[in-house]
């Protein structure tokens, strides 16, 4: 937003108490007479959009952000929450084609970008997801959660190359951000894959602790019950032997040894391979 206003103020109140409903009613009980008074100031009907969504009230606020455009064309934010507002209804095309007017309206913001790749990936356009997240990375090379989107994007496509450039960054990101929320990281999803009615989520830990250490932990599940991790760990007694890395199955209480030994830590592609096969066989393994 260009300016503050008493539109924009009642909305930071709201934002700033946003856990408290009595605050939410009177901000946009304020906002209704605002917009009443003022029909075409875009701000009280922008603001009252946003107090809506925070109520869950998203078809109403679909109206609010329709009028808050009517009035003010050029209002970024206008178009770009009635997407979201679109999204949380499951209205994915709508969302998408207001993404995409959000872009032209402010071509240097990143969020619809953003958005507009994980709608994509929700509906398997993995590509077009990746030529956004990598249209939202350009912008903002030091945002940890676009960055992140973008290697995930990289490895479901298969541009592995690409993809160790992008973890490098990523981990490099990670140990040089001053922002707290990025920082405190211990670990981040890294992958995400399937294997016939089997859905798979690898974890990877920045910082592996403790003996022994867990780098990255496939979680196997199964219509949404967890099956068995497979990680790939380290410990005293593995380097002892003069290796680095195993892959060990934790099965409840039960470990299991696949055989697996890396004097180095493996590229993601040949963990991934080694990964897949293990899956495919542990019942042979036990």
């Amino acid at each position: 937003m260009k300016k503050k206003d008493l539109a924009l103020d009642l909305l930071e109140m709201a934002l700033a108490r946003k856990d408290e409903p009595v605050a939410l009613a009177s901000a946009l009980i304020a906002l209704d007479r605002l917009a009443s008074q003022r029909p075409d100031h875009a701000p009280a009907h922008y603001a009252s959009g946003r107090v809506l969504i925070l109520l869950g009230r998203y078809q109403l606020a679909l109206g609010a952000f329709r009028l808050a455009a009517l009035a003010d064309p050029t209002m970024f934010e206008a178009p770009y929450y009635e997407a979201i507002c679109h999204w949380f209804l499951g209205h994915d095309a709508p969302a998408l084609e207001l993404l995409d007017h959000a872009c032209d309206l402010d071509p240097s913001r990143l969020e619809p970008w953003y958005d507009r790749g994980q709608i994509l990936a929700n509906l398997g356009e993995h590509a077009l997801a990746h030529d956004a997240f990598a249209h939202a990375h350009a912008l903002r090379p030091d945002d940890f959660a676009t960055l992140k989107k973008l290697l995930q994007s990289q490895i479901r496509l298969g541009r592995w190359e690409a993809a160790r450039i992008s973890h490098a960054a990523l981990r490099k990101l990670w140990a040089e951000s001053e922002d707290p929320a990025v920082r405190d990281l211990e670990s981040y999803v890294l992958d995400q894959f399937e294997i016939g009615e089997q859905a798979i989520l690898a974890l990877e830990t920045f910082a592996p602790r403790g003996d022994p250490q867990v780098a990255v932990s496939f979680a196997v599940t199964e219509a949404g019950r967890l099956v068995f991790s497979l990680n790939l760990e380290s410990s005293v007694a593995l380097r002892a032997a003069g290796y680095g890395w195993t892959l060990v199955v934790q099965d409840g209480g039960l470990r299991v040894d696949t055989g697996y030994r890396y004097h180095d830590r493996p590229a993601y592609p040949l963990l991934r391979r080694d990964a897949e096969l293990t899956i495919r066989n542990y019942p042979a393994l036990g």
